[in-house]
């Protein structure tokens, strides 16, 4: 049986239909790893990366973006937070902040206060794996359930 993250599990037994579970070895859960070792193209992969704003308030908020594209974390992530000043969150808050396991964060099961935005080039996708909250499982779903199960905001984010 594969392992669902507590943080998830709600949200898998309540959307089934929506999300398939595939389990994965921990030394093949990082992106590039995980594409290579099971055959999959990065291009279908959807990283979760935690921002903090430390200006004017600190807060964390969720992006999604293509494993083949990168995040414009000082234009587009700083504006979409409305924040003067940004970093990636460190391993230890990222883990603290969505009560998950680093190196297969889910955008699904987070806390209410972390808003989550999604990069348009996500959306053109006809299928997609994110991480399940831990290092041993990952979800794959289509974009359009990725934004309803996370209520995420879709915007030009690479």
């Amino acid at each position: 049986m594969v392992e669902i993250h507590n943080t998830v599990t709600k949200v898998f037994e309540e959307n089934k239909e929506a999300l398939e579970i595939f389990e994965c070895k921990d030394e093949f859960s990082d992106t590039q790893n995980f594409c290579d070792y099971y055959g999959f193209d990065i291009e279908d992969s959807c990283n979760a990366i935690l921002i903090k704003a430390k200006k004017p308030e600190e807060f964390y908020a969720m992006f999604c973006v293509l494993g083949s594209t990168r995040l414009d974390v000082n234009q587009k992530a700083k504006t979409a937070m409305g924040a003067k000043r940004v970093s990636f969150a460190s391993r230890e808050e990222a883990e603290e902040v969505t009560n998950q396991t680093y190196g297969g964060i889910s955008p699904l099961g987070l806390p209410d206060n972390i808003k989550i935005f999604i990069d348009k080039n996500v959306m053109s996708r006809e299928k997609l794996f994110i991480g399940a909250g831990n290092r041993v499982s990952k979800f794959f779903l289509s974009p359009e359930s990725l934004v309803d199960l996370t209520d995420a905001e879709v915007l030009d984010l690479t």
